[in-house]
Protein backbone atom coordinates (compact mmCIF):
# COMPACT_ATOMS: atom_id res chain seq x y z
CA UNK A 1 0.00 0.00 0.00
CA UNK A 2 2.33 2.30 0.65
CA UNK A 3 4.72 1.67 -2.50
CA UNK A 4 1.43 2.60 -4.32
CA UNK A 5 0.91 5.44 -2.44
CA UNK A 6 4.99 6.67 -3.53
CA UNK A 7 4.04 5.76 -6.96
CA UNK A 8 1.04 7.95 -7.26
CA UNK A 9 2.76 10.66 -5.41
CA UNK A 10 5.54 10.19 -8.00
CA UNK A 11 3.16 10.17 -11.10
CA UNK A 12 0.95 13.00 -9.79
CA UNK A 13 4.53 15.16 -9.21
CA UNK A 14 5.85 14.33 -12.94
CA UNK A 15 2.55 15.50 -14.24
CA UNK A 16 2.42 18.94 -12.04
CA UNK A 17 5.91 19.50 -13.29
CA UNK A 18 5.01 18.76 -16.77
CA UNK A 19 1.88 20.60 -16.85
CA UNK A 20 3.92 23.54 -15.64
CA UNK A 21 6.72 23.60 -18.05
CA UNK A 22 3.44 23.35 -20.63
CA UNK A 23 1.96 26.83 -18.96
CA UNK A 24 5.66 28.42 -18.26
CA UNK A 25 6.29 27.57 -21.91
CA UNK A 26 3.18 29.68 -23.50
CA UNK A 27 3.66 32.19 -21.16
CA UNK A 28 7.32 32.66 -22.83
CA UNK A 29 7.05 32.44 -26.07
CA UNK A 30 7.67 35.52 -27.72
CA UNK A 31 3.84 34.43 -29.69
CA UNK A 32 1.67 32.11 -29.50
CA UNK A 33 2.88 28.85 -31.38
CA UNK A 34 -0.24 26.95 -31.43
CA UNK A 35 -3.58 26.41 -30.63
CA UNK A 36 -2.84 24.78 -27.39
CA UNK A 37 -0.55 27.78 -26.36
CA UNK A 38 -3.55 30.48 -26.68
CA UNK A 39 -6.22 28.05 -24.57
CA UNK A 40 -3.59 28.04 -22.34
CA UNK A 41 -2.99 31.62 -21.94
CA UNK A 42 -7.15 31.98 -22.44
CA UNK A 43 -7.61 29.63 -19.41
CA UNK A 44 -4.67 31.42 -17.44
CA UNK A 45 -7.02 34.68 -18.32
CA UNK A 46 -10.37 33.64 -16.98
CA UNK A 47 -8.34 32.02 -13.96
CA UNK A 48 -7.42 35.56 -12.48
CA UNK A 49 -9.61 37.79 -14.21
CA UNK A 50 -12.25 37.08 -11.01
CA UNK A 51 -9.91 38.19 -8.63
CA UNK A 52 -8.03 41.15 -10.44
CA UNK A 53 -11.64 42.98 -10.64
CA UNK A 54 -12.55 42.85 -7.35
CA UNK A 55 -9.69 45.46 -6.55
CA UNK A 56 -10.44 47.69 -9.65
CA UNK A 57 -12.35 50.83 -8.66
CA UNK A 58 -13.67 54.26 -10.94
CA UNK A 59 -12.42 57.20 -9.16
CA UNK A 60 -14.38 60.09 -9.50
CA UNK A 61 -14.00 63.98 -8.76
CA UNK A 62 -16.09 66.83 -9.85
CA UNK A 63 -13.37 67.56 -12.94
CA UNK A 64 -13.00 64.59 -14.04
CA UNK A 65 -12.94 60.85 -13.50
CA UNK A 66 -9.99 57.77 -13.87
CA UNK A 67 -9.44 54.45 -12.16
CA UNK A 68 -7.88 53.09 -9.48
CA UNK A 69 -6.91 49.78 -7.94
CA UNK A 70 -6.66 48.59 -4.39
CA UNK A 71 -3.68 47.43 -2.62
CA UNK A 72 -4.51 47.02 0.77
CA UNK A 73 -7.42 45.78 2.86
CA UNK A 74 -7.59 49.24 4.29
CA UNK A 75 -8.14 50.87 1.33
CA UNK A 76 -4.70 52.26 0.10
CA UNK A 77 -5.49 53.01 -3.60
CA UNK A 78 -3.06 53.14 -6.08
CA UNK A 79 -3.41 55.40 -9.41
CA UNK A 80 -1.79 58.37 -11.41
CA UNK A 81 -0.78 61.48 -10.35
CA UNK A 82 -2.85 63.07 -13.42
CA UNK A 83 -5.73 61.62 -12.24
CA UNK A 84 -5.99 63.35 -8.62
CA UNK A 85 -4.28 66.38 -9.24
CA UNK A 86 -3.40 67.29 -5.73
CA UNK A 87 -3.11 66.01 -2.19
CA UNK A 88 -5.68 66.56 0.10
CA UNK A 89 -8.24 65.91 -2.67
CA UNK A 90 -12.11 65.03 -1.52
CA UNK A 91 -12.86 62.07 -4.18
CA UNK A 92 -15.33 58.80 -4.35
CA UNK A 93 -14.26 55.34 -5.57
CA UNK A 94 -16.88 53.66 -7.23
CA UNK A 95 -16.56 49.27 -6.25
CA UNK A 96 -17.21 46.67 -8.84
CA UNK A 97 -20.70 46.45 -7.27
CA UNK A 98 -21.43 50.00 -8.21
CA UNK A 99 -21.02 51.34 -4.58
CA UNK A 100 -19.85 54.59 -4.45
CA UNK A 101 -17.21 55.39 -1.04
CA UNK A 102 -15.56 58.56 -0.14
CA UNK A 103 -11.90 58.66 -0.30
CA UNK A 104 -8.90 61.35 -0.36
CA UNK A 105 -5.96 61.54 -2.61
CA UNK A 106 -2.37 61.63 -0.53
CA UNK A 107 0.83 62.16 -2.65
CA UNK A 108 2.68 61.39 -5.91
CA UNK A 109 4.78 62.48 -8.15
CA UNK A 110 4.61 64.07 -11.73
CA UNK A 111 7.84 62.56 -12.67
CA UNK A 112 6.44 59.20 -13.05
CA UNK A 113 2.93 59.92 -12.60
CA UNK A 114 2.55 58.01 -9.48
CA UNK A 115 -0.76 58.58 -7.47
CA UNK A 116 -2.11 57.46 -4.25
CA UNK A 117 -5.60 57.95 -2.51
CA UNK A 118 -7.11 56.10 0.61
CA UNK A 119 -10.90 55.22 1.21
CA UNK A 120 -12.56 57.01 4.35
CA UNK A 121 -14.77 54.69 5.26
CA UNK A 122 -13.98 52.28 7.87
CA UNK A 123 -14.02 48.73 6.43
CA UNK A 124 -12.18 45.41 5.26
CA UNK A 125 -11.74 46.15 1.14
CA UNK A 126 -10.85 43.73 -1.74
CA UNK A 127 -7.29 44.17 -2.71
CA UNK A 128 -4.58 42.73 -4.89
CA UNK A 129 -0.92 41.94 -4.83
CA UNK A 130 1.65 44.03 -5.84
CA UNK A 131 4.22 42.17 -7.48
CA UNK A 132 7.83 42.94 -6.43
CA UNK A 133 11.04 45.17 -7.44
CA UNK A 134 12.31 43.98 -10.63
CA UNK A 135 9.93 41.08 -11.50
CA UNK A 136 8.38 42.19 -14.74
CA UNK A 137 10.15 41.68 -17.82
CA UNK A 138 10.13 42.79 -21.30
CA UNK A 139 7.79 39.98 -23.38
CA UNK A 140 6.02 38.95 -20.18
CA UNK A 141 2.33 38.56 -20.71
CA UNK A 142 -0.04 40.91 -18.79
CA UNK A 143 -3.34 42.21 -18.76
CA UNK A 144 -4.87 45.80 -18.63
CA UNK A 145 -8.31 46.43 -16.82
CA UNK A 146 -10.10 49.48 -16.48
CA UNK A 147 -12.91 52.04 -16.49
CA UNK A 148 -12.78 53.37 -20.06
CA UNK A 149 -15.03 56.28 -20.24
CA UNK A 150 -16.27 56.20 -16.70
CA UNK A 151 -17.74 53.32 -14.96
CA UNK A 152 -20.57 51.93 -16.47
CA UNK A 153 -22.29 49.22 -14.64
CA UNK A 154 -24.17 47.02 -17.61
CA UNK A 155 -21.12 46.82 -19.63
CA UNK A 156 -18.39 46.16 -16.29
CA UNK A 157 -14.58 45.67 -16.36
CA UNK A 158 -13.10 45.82 -19.51
CA UNK A 159 -9.44 43.79 -20.22
CA UNK A 160 -7.35 43.66 -23.06
CA UNK A 161 -4.27 41.20 -23.15
CA UNK A 162 -1.12 42.05 -24.41
CA UNK A 163 2.64 41.93 -23.44
CA UNK A 164 5.08 44.10 -21.79
CA UNK A 165 7.07 45.76 -25.38
CA UNK A 166 9.43 48.45 -23.31
CA UNK A 167 10.71 48.76 -19.51
CA UNK A 168 12.78 52.61 -18.12
CA UNK A 169 12.84 53.51 -14.60
CA UNK A 170 9.93 55.73 -14.59
CA UNK A 171 7.80 54.08 -17.71
CA UNK A 172 6.69 50.82 -18.68
CA UNK A 173 5.05 50.54 -22.47
CA UNK A 174 2.83 47.21 -23.03
CA UNK A 175 0.85 46.49 -26.20
CA UNK A 176 -2.22 46.39 -24.06
CA UNK A 177 -4.81 48.63 -25.46
CA UNK A 178 -5.79 52.05 -23.31
CA UNK A 179 -8.81 54.50 -23.61
CA UNK A 180 -9.28 57.21 -21.96
CA UNK A 181 -10.92 56.95 -18.69
CA UNK A 182 -8.66 53.89 -18.07
CA UNK A 183 -5.71 56.07 -16.22
CA UNK A 184 -4.36 54.63 -12.60
CA UNK A 185 -6.18 51.44 -13.43
CA UNK A 186 -3.80 48.29 -12.88
CA UNK A 187 -1.48 46.45 -15.33
CA UNK A 188 -1.24 42.77 -13.98
CA UNK A 189 1.01 39.70 -14.87
CA UNK A 190 0.26 36.27 -15.08
CA UNK A 191 1.07 35.98 -11.71
CA UNK A 192 -1.97 37.99 -10.46
CA UNK A 193 0.30 40.60 -9.65
CA UNK A 194 0.12 44.45 -10.13
CA UNK A 195 3.16 45.15 -12.56
CA UNK A 196 2.33 48.73 -13.24
CA UNK A 197 -0.28 51.10 -13.45
CA UNK A 198 -1.83 53.19 -16.29
CA UNK A 199 -1.04 56.66 -17.17
CA UNK A 200 -0.40 58.05 -21.13
CA UNK A 201 -2.65 56.94 -23.53
CA UNK A 202 -1.78 57.14 -27.18
CA UNK A 203 -3.88 56.47 -30.23
CA UNK A 204 -1.03 54.19 -31.19
CA UNK A 205 -1.99 50.96 -30.36
CA UNK A 206 1.64 50.01 -29.22
CA UNK A 207 2.07 53.03 -27.37
CA UNK A 208 0.20 52.50 -23.99
CA UNK A 209 2.51 54.03 -21.13
CA UNK A 210 1.93 52.70 -17.20
CA UNK A 211 4.40 53.87 -14.31
CA UNK A 212 5.97 50.36 -13.08
CA UNK A 213 5.20 49.14 -9.84
CA UNK A 214 9.00 50.07 -8.99
CA UNK A 215 8.16 53.49 -8.37
CA UNK A 216 5.83 52.89 -5.52
CA UNK A 217 8.06 50.37 -3.83
CA UNK A 218 11.10 53.08 -4.17
CA UNK A 219 9.33 56.31 -2.74
CA UNK A 220 6.03 54.91 -1.13
CA UNK A 221 6.46 56.94 2.05
CA UNK A 222 6.63 60.01 0.14
CA UNK A 223 3.49 58.94 -1.96
CA UNK A 224 1.71 57.86 1.09
CA UNK A 225 2.54 60.71 2.94
CA UNK A 226 3.80 64.15 1.11
CA UNK A 227 2.24 65.99 -1.47
CA UNK A 228 2.05 65.45 -5.10
CA UNK A 229 5.98 66.54 -6.49
CA UNK A 230 4.89 68.86 -9.69
CA UNK A 231 7.52 70.08 -11.93
CA UNK A 232 6.21 73.37 -11.14
CA UNK A 233 7.49 72.73 -7.13
CA UNK A 234 10.88 71.53 -8.45
CA UNK A 235 11.83 75.36 -9.98
CA UNK A 236 13.54 77.12 -7.26
CA UNK A 237 14.43 74.32 -5.37
CA UNK A 238 17.53 72.57 -4.56
CA UNK A 239 19.24 71.31 -7.50
CA UNK A 240 22.55 69.52 -8.32
CA UNK A 241 22.85 69.06 -12.29
CA UNK A 242 23.10 66.12 -13.31
CA UNK A 243 21.53 64.02 -16.06
CA UNK A 244 21.34 60.13 -14.61
CA UNK A 245 20.17 56.36 -15.83
CA UNK A 246 19.58 53.55 -13.43
CA UNK A 247 21.86 50.68 -13.90
CA UNK A 248 22.24 47.75 -11.32
CA UNK A 249 25.21 49.59 -9.65
CA UNK A 250 23.87 52.82 -9.21
CA UNK A 251 23.00 55.71 -10.86
CA UNK A 252 24.95 56.30 -13.84
CA UNK A 253 26.12 59.66 -14.61
CA UNK A 254 25.70 60.55 -18.34
CA UNK A 255 26.10 64.62 -18.10
CA UNK A 256 27.29 67.18 -16.12
CA UNK A 257 25.69 70.53 -16.63
CA UNK A 258 28.41 73.49 -16.64
CA UNK A 259 28.47 75.98 -13.15
CA UNK A 260 25.98 73.32 -11.62
CA UNK A 261 26.82 72.07 -7.78
CA UNK A 262 27.59 68.60 -9.51
CA UNK A 263 30.11 70.33 -11.92
CA UNK A 264 31.69 72.21 -9.01
CA UNK A 265 32.66 69.23 -6.63
CA UNK A 266 34.11 67.71 -9.73
CA UNK A 267 31.61 65.02 -10.80
CA UNK A 268 31.80 63.56 -14.30
CA UNK A 269 30.63 61.19 -17.21
CA UNK A 270 30.23 57.71 -15.64
CA UNK A 271 30.77 58.54 -12.28
CA UNK A 272 28.44 56.05 -9.88
CA UNK A 273 25.71 57.89 -7.44
CA UNK A 274 24.75 55.95 -4.64
CA UNK A 275 23.05 57.88 -2.10
CA UNK A 276 22.11 61.13 -0.45
CA UNK A 277 22.43 61.28 2.97
CA UNK A 278 22.80 57.52 3.75
CA UNK A 279 19.85 56.89 1.64
CA UNK A 280 20.89 54.32 -1.33
CA UNK A 281 19.73 55.58 -4.45
CA UNK A 282 17.16 53.37 -6.07
CA UNK A 283 16.05 55.46 -9.41
CA UNK A 284 16.51 58.99 -10.47
CA UNK A 285 13.00 59.78 -9.94
CA UNK A 286 14.31 59.11 -5.91
CA UNK A 287 16.98 61.44 -6.46
CA UNK A 288 15.06 63.63 -7.80
CA UNK A 289 12.63 63.60 -4.71
CA UNK A 290 15.60 64.01 -2.39
CA UNK A 291 16.84 67.11 -3.71
CA UNK A 292 13.69 68.71 -3.92
CA UNK A 293 13.26 68.43 -0.48
CA UNK A 294 16.56 70.94 0.08
CA UNK A 295 16.49 74.40 -0.31
CA UNK A 296 19.33 76.59 -2.57
CA UNK A 297 22.56 76.52 -0.37
CA UNK A 298 21.66 73.72 1.62
CA UNK A 299 24.12 70.91 1.70
CA UNK A 300 24.15 67.17 1.35
CA UNK A 301 26.49 64.07 1.38
CA UNK A 302 27.03 62.65 -2.09
CA UNK A 303 28.21 58.79 -1.83
CA UNK A 304 29.39 58.03 -5.48
CA UNK A 305 32.13 55.21 -6.68
CA UNK A 306 34.54 56.02 -9.58
CA UNK A 307 36.73 53.66 -11.00
CA UNK A 308 35.82 51.22 -8.32
CA UNK A 309 36.52 53.68 -5.81
CA UNK A 310 34.03 54.94 -3.13
CA UNK A 311 34.11 58.04 -2.66
CA UNK A 312 31.75 61.14 -0.19
CA UNK A 313 31.82 64.72 -1.13
CA UNK A 314 29.50 67.02 0.70
CA UNK A 315 27.42 69.28 -1.78
CA UNK A 316 26.11 72.75 -1.96
CA UNK A 317 23.16 72.65 -3.78
CA UNK A 318 22.17 75.31 -6.81
CA UNK A 319 18.90 76.50 -6.98
CA UNK A 320 16.85 74.37 -10.14
CA UNK A 321 16.45 76.66 -13.09
CA UNK A 322 13.28 77.94 -14.89
CA UNK A 323 12.76 76.87 -18.12
CA UNK A 324 14.04 80.69 -19.42
CA UNK A 325 17.29 80.48 -17.50
CA UNK A 326 18.17 76.87 -19.05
Amino acid sequence: MIHKSLLLVFVFAHFTRIYCDIVENSFTHLSPKNENDLLTIQHRLQLLLPEAKKSLVAIEAGDGAGSGVIISEDGLVLTAAHVIGKTGKKMHVRLPNGKRVPAVSLGGSEISDAGMLKITRKGKWPFAPIASMDKSKVSDWCFAIGHPGGYDKNRGVVVRLGRVIGKTDETLQSDSRLLGGDSGGPLFNFDGEIIAIHSRISEKSDQNFHVPIECFHTNWEFYRTGEILTFNKLVGMGFLGVGCEKTDAGLNVLNVINGSAADRIGLIKNDLLLSVDGEKLDSVEELTILISKKQPDESILLEFQRDGNTLSEKVTLGARPTQENK
